[in-house]
């Protein structure tokens, strides 16, 4: 028997096997490559993720009123000096600084001035006259700097009802004035520059301002301010319990 048919079926076979061989070779990058893991979900967010000291401050206690933390800590105070009894911490709640003027705002563009307390919040308005053309108000930041029941304006000859000056030369003040004629222009210029308000709201304004409280003359049709609503007593109670009893944020319902 011849045996080179044996020898070339070797020769075919070692020749299949360097052709597979090559094949592996030109196959695509990475076509053997380990499958990647399937992509994980991300993470879900704390429902209730801590709040830092700065955000508890922006935090609204009482939806109506928009008590702030203020409160809280204020009660906190209170608390860790001894006081206990729940209608006295209520009551300092309830007839907190919100409840004072802090400081007026005058919008000469709508003829308006607001009492606002320590929050900005409108406690009592009314209309004004602002300095006609020619005399015009100028915005700014003044301070009521003297106060006088009854002044005399020499450069105008009128007296001036429970003067409020904002200026110490005596250039600007708020005031009403003798007779009730000028009223019925509140509401629309009609001053030498001074702040006209009825002999009513005048009078009753003076018992409330003092030297040294800030006023902020501003000419912004546009100008929103939120009234002052009070703390109701249950949301008084609310804080003062908290306080007592501190519970998590998240679930304390004011």
């Amino acid at each position: 028997m011849s045996k080179r048919p044996i020898l070339h079926g070797w020769i075919t076979a070692a020749a299949l096997a360097v052709a597979a061989f090559a094949c592996l070779l030109i196959l695509p990058a990475g076509a053997y490559a380990k499958p990647k893991a399937a992509p994980q979900p991300a993470a879900k967010p704390d429902p209730k993720p801590a709040e830092s000291a700065a955000n508890l401050d922006d935090l609204a206690l009482d939806g109506a009123s928009a008590y702030r933390t203020k409160a809280q800590q204020q009660l906190r105070d209170l608390v860790a000096a001894g006081e206990t009894d729940i209608d006295k911490l209520v009551a300092v709640i309830a007839t907190d600084t919100r409840e004072s003027l802090d400081h007026i705002v005058i919008n000469v563009a709508t003829q308006t001035i607001y009492e606002c307390n320590i929050e900005g919040r409108v406690l009592k308005q009314s209309r004004i006259s602002s300095g006609r053309r020619g005399y015009d108000t100028p915005p700014g930041e003044y301070s009521v700097v003297n106060k006088s029941p009854k002044a005399y304006s020499q450069k105008y000859s009128a007296w001036m009802l429970n003067w409020m000056g904002l200026t110490a030369d005596g250039g600007y003040g708020m005031h009403g004035l003798e007779g009730s004629s000028y009223e019925r222009l509140l509401g629309g210029v009609a001053s030498h520059g001074c702040i006209r308000l009825s002999r009513t709201y005048a009078k009753d304004l003076y018992t409330r301002v003092k030297v040294g409280m800030p006023v902020h003359i501003v000419s912004d049709p546009k100008l929103k301010l939120e009234a002052y609503v009070p703390v109701s007593r249950q949301a008084a109670v609310s804080l003062v319990l908290d306080a007592l009893s501190p519970a998590d944020p998240w679930e304390v319902f004011y």
